[in-house]
């Protein structure tokens, strides 16, 4: 609050509807293409192409972002909620030069992250050095209104989809482009199409991903990252073919339903979307839907009836536990995961506990600090 800022105005880009915008970098790992997806969907017989659009999210946890820094000699001390530890401790040691083992970071609770927390930013390089200079430890509180500016939160979005199929609404041709947003000096790319080459079966298909720079800050992970918008974009497109043959949108999933990953030609290891749909469709009484519009009521109320399916991919990362049998007979855990809402604490606890053979409220699960045993992004 003590800083006053002076700087020069130049030309912005406010966001991606900015004329000055342009079309963007292109991005070729997010390019996918099989079979030749322009050409067949100028002659299928049945054809729908739409823009979907997606704005700047943010994430505004319980527990705002803050921290505590502090160096002996060359080891430095950060008290920080973090959805990474390994990482983040990674980026400190860089950003000053010192060896990982060098920086601890502690974090044994988080309220809440939704990707927000697993990185470090920019104010904790400045919370670090700092305290760096002032040679004792420095406390940095991300105020409420700083929230949306000191770290990403989700990148706005522009995609269009175009489906060709034929009057029985099985797809031939899907042709996806999208766009994100990105910042003039950093980089961030929300994939568009993860969702789209997967979701559902076609023998063309083409996807093409730009990044447009823009005056904002560097966006980042929300909440899955890329699948959100790009499942968005894929469903509300079915949707609409669905509307244009005439066909049960639960129908025309089913009818067009992805039994392998296409671009890998290999079996899912796991895929139960059809029993899924299955299931919520007997739930949820969707033999009952009229497909007309405004034709559903409950009393003076009108009621729509929707479907849409979403997927996220099985991530797998290295991970370590150190155990303890203690001479009492009690267990202790240690690792450099967290938990944030997941259970981490007791499914630890309990698969301890299963394979030692003594009770769960025997084991102490000790997580949140980069001193103990390794693990990934949670």
């Amino acid at each position: 609050a003590l800083v006053r800022v002076a700087y020069d105005e130049t030309p912005a880009i406010v966001d991606l509807s900015d004329a000055k915008a342009g079309d963007g970098i292109p991005i070729d790992a997010m390019t996918k293409e099989w079979g030749d997806a322009q050409v067949v969907f100028a002659a299928a017989p049945v054809r729908i192409c739409a823009a979907y659009n997606t704005p700047r999210e943010y994430q505004a946890p319980m527990e705002p972002h803050g921290l505590i820094a502090h160096w002996q000699d060359d080891r430095l001390t950060v008290w920080e909620p973090s959805q990474w530890l390994d990482g983040m401790a990674r980026t400190y040691a860089e950003w000053f030069g010192v060896p990982f083992e060098n920086v601890r970071l502690v974090s044994p609770y988080i309220g809440g992250g939704f990707g927000s927390k697993a990185f470090a930013y920019g104010y904790g390089a400045v919370a670090a050095m700092a305290a760096k200079m002032l040679g004792r430890p420095v406390k940095l509180a991300v105020t409420r209104p700083q929230t949306f500016t000191a770290y990403g939160g989700r990148a706005a979005t522009r995609q269009t989809v175009a489906l060709g199929a034929d009057a029985e609404g099985k797809i031939q041709s899907i042709v996806h482009r999208g766009v994100n947003e990105t910042s003039v000096d950093g980089m961030w790319v929300e994939p568009l199409g993860s969702v789209t080459s997967i979701m559902y079966a076609t023998p063309n298909f083409s996807s093409r991903q730009n990044v447009v720079r823009v005056n904002t800050v560097v966006p980042g992970a929300l909440r899955a990252p890329g699948e959100n918008p790009s499942a968005f974009g894929i469903e509300s497109a079915i949707d609409e073919l669905a509307y244009e043959v005439g066909i049960d949108p639960l129908e025309i999933r089913l009818r067009n339903y992805a039994e392998q990953d296409q671009e890998a030609k290999k079996q899912w290891s796991t895929r139960q979307l059809r029993e899924a749909f299955a299931a919520g469709a007997e739930a949820f009484g969707w033999s009952k839907r009229s497909p007309e519009p405004r034709s559903m009521r409950d009393g003076n109320q009108l009621i729509g009836w929707g479907v849409a399916a979403g997927t996220y991919p099985v991530r797998r990362a290295y991970g370590e536990a150190m155990v303890r049998i203690l001479a009492d007979g009690s267990v202790e855990v240690e690792s450099s995961s967290i938990d944030m809402g997941q259970g981490t604490y007791t499914i630890l606890a309990q698969t301890a506990a299963e394979v030692v053979g003594v009770p769960a409220e025997n084991v102490v699960v000790k997580l949140g600090d980069s001193r103990y045993a390794r693990t990934g992004v949670t």
